[in-house]
């Protein structure tokens, strides 16, 4: 909304204040004069405005509605309302005068806005192209950077691993070498056992 407010306003303010001050400079003994605002000015500031909105922003045919809303109030107050017949045909010569205006604009000023508007898509083109491009450098780095913290991860997990698989052999052969260094004579104590109960016998 003040987009649009912002693209008519300087416009139509422009409009509205020649619509309700030039006729106060053609009354009392300049009233025989009365057709130059009218027919003159009015129609010409509706022209020059609507090709200087057309240069910027193109054909906008609701900018032609501008001057034959601005002239109502101007049409009551300085020149008898709806009861003139000349009012309306007013009307529309200023909503034709601002199509005119626009084609116009568009005619002789078209071309360089059209140029300039090629130019800013290709400005906002290159900047959303080294966007892209600056994010694809950005992905690849942190794929890179994981890769390598990754691989670096690896070797560690491997490395305790074999730390641990050493620590569990080391223990299975402290276990067997524990068992096969037992000094304990079996056959001895057999032996003596078997003495024991000839004793008794």
């Amino acid at each position: 909304m003040n987009s649009v407010v912002k693209k008519y306003l300087p416009y139509a303010v422009v409009i509205f204040a020649v619509y309700m001050i030039v006729p106060l400079f053609f009354m009392g003994d300049m009233s025989q004069f009365y057709a130059i605002p009218y027919y003159f000015i009015f129609l010409l500031t509706q022209i020059g405005c609507a090709v200087l909105f057309s240069t910027k922003h193109g054909l906008d045919f609701l900018f032609a509605l501008i001057a034959p809303i601005c002239f109502l109030p101007s049409m009551f107050i300085y020149n008898g309302g709806f009861g003139n017949a000349t009012n309306i045909i007013l009307l529309i010569v200023y909503l034709v005068a601002g199509i005119f205006g626009l084609f116009l604009g568009d005619l002789v000023f078209g071309e360089e806005r059209h140029r300039k508007e090629k130019q800013d898509e290709k400005k906002a083109e290159e900047v959303l192209l080294r966007a892209k491009r600056r994010d694809e450098r950005e992905s690849r780095r942190m794929s890179r950077e994981s890769a390598q913290s990754s691989g670096q991860r690896r070797p560690r997990q491997a490395q305790r691993a074999n730390e641990s698989s050493s620590r569990t052999e080391g223990s299975a052969a402290a276990t067997r070498s524990s068992i096969d260094d037992d000094d304990f004579d079996y056959d001895k104590y057999m032996s003596d056992i078997d003495r024991l109960l000839e004793d008794d016998n």
